[in-house]
């Protein structure tokens, strides 16, 4: 079910990414929303196009885009953060406390580093490497997103709600109106970098639900360490494809699309909380910290309103009514985690 969760997200959630970099794109050139659409049309092309040549290909492509991704960010701040102001962060929360939760159903578009599970089978020492991994992730990804919001509120104000593209004008504060079309390039490629580990995540994704027989077994063919998912790779493509011409049919804007992502990466994070809560053995700060961090996406998905209604959605899908429940593994409630790294 998890995985049907995320698997559903990965269209959505790679189309408001790419809508993100048109918007930056359109903002420098002075276009329109038919060039919005083209960009991000074009930016989910070459992110498709470079997973179909392979995952090794695109994991190369991925260290470079996020290495330009963090200078990007690092020279943003640094040149930005001088003019930040005091009162700007004043009043604490202007819309009230339960705005902080509508704005945390958004913030989990932009989570999504349950991707890199999906990409085990890619590392030579996935028990060493994916705590590695994990661990700099969180590191690198604290500085820049605490960094980054206070740099946004602290220089734009008010006027952070009122633009699509802050980072322009961060720049723009900081180094002057020449850098409009530098950010904008910029911009693409960390939409790229995003879209593309989506894509590549859930491409594994759907190979390994095809083997398993949670998805049609057609969709395991490239499933196996160092292939490529072609297949999985399709119907990512053309579920990317539909829900791009339904958001333009229904006119759904960016904030529905980031929320819609949200509700399935929600549902992903509560679940992993939950196993943790189940598996860990009891009362160890791992334990502890899995029954705690389990109240925060419990939380924020009561704030993600009707679209809640997408993860039930596919739940139903999954396992329709009536259908009797599959019995877990006999080993399952006996199951602890006593390697280090494994609980990493």
């Amino acid at each position: 079910m998890v995985g049907w969760w995320f698997y559903v997200a990965v269209p959505v959630g790679v189309l408001a990414g790419a809508i993100i970099g048109g918007q930056y794109v359109a903002a420098a050139v002075g276009g329109d929303d038919g060039m919005v659409l083209l960009i991000a049309g074009t930016l989910l092309f070459i992110a498709f196009a470079a997973n179909y040549v392979g995952l090794r290909l695109s994991g190369r492509l991925q260290l470079l885009l996020v290495s330009l991704l963090v200078l990007l960010l690092l020279v943003t701040m640094l040149t930005a953060a001088p003019h930040a102001t005091v009162a700007n962060f004043q009043p604490f929360a202007p819309h009230g406390c339960l705005a902080i939760g509508t704005a945390a159903s958004v913030l989990y578009a932009f989570a999504g580093w349950e991707a890199a599970s999906h990409l085990s089978a890619e590392f030579r020492h996935p028990a060493r490497h994916i705590g590695l991994a994990t661990a700099m992730t969180l590191a690198i990804v604290g500085v820049l997103y605490v960094g980054l919001t206070a740099t946004v509120f602290g220089v734009l104000g008010p006027e952070a709600a009122r633009t699509d593209v802050p980072l322009t004008l961060l720049l723009e504060r900081g180094m002057g109106p020449a850098t409009r079309v530098a950010t904008a390039g910029a911009a693409v490629f960390l939409t790229l970098g995003a879209i593309n580990a989506y894509i590549a995540g859930g491409a594994r994704l759907g190979a390994a639900l095809g083997r398993d027989g949670a998805l049609p077994r057609w969709l395991a063919t490239g499933g196996s360490a160092g292939d490529v998912p072609r297949r999985s790779l399709t119907a990512q493509a053309i579920a990317c494809a539909v829900t791009g011409v339904a958001s333009v049919v229904r006119r759904l804007d960016l904030d529905t699309l980031m929320r819609a992502t949200s509700a399935c990466l929600v549902a992903v994070t509560a679940a992993g909380m939950f196993a943790a809560v189940r598996l860990l053995p009891r009362r160890t700060p791992l334990w502890w910290g899995a029954l705690i961090g389990s109240g925060f996406p419990v939380g924020v998905f009561a704030f993600c309103g009707p679209l809640v209604v997408i993860p039930h959605a596919a739940r139903a899908a999954r396992e329709p009514r009536g259908a009797p429940a599959r019995a877990p593994p006999a080993h399952a409630h006996q199951l602890r985690l006593r390697d280090p790294a494994a609980r990493a």
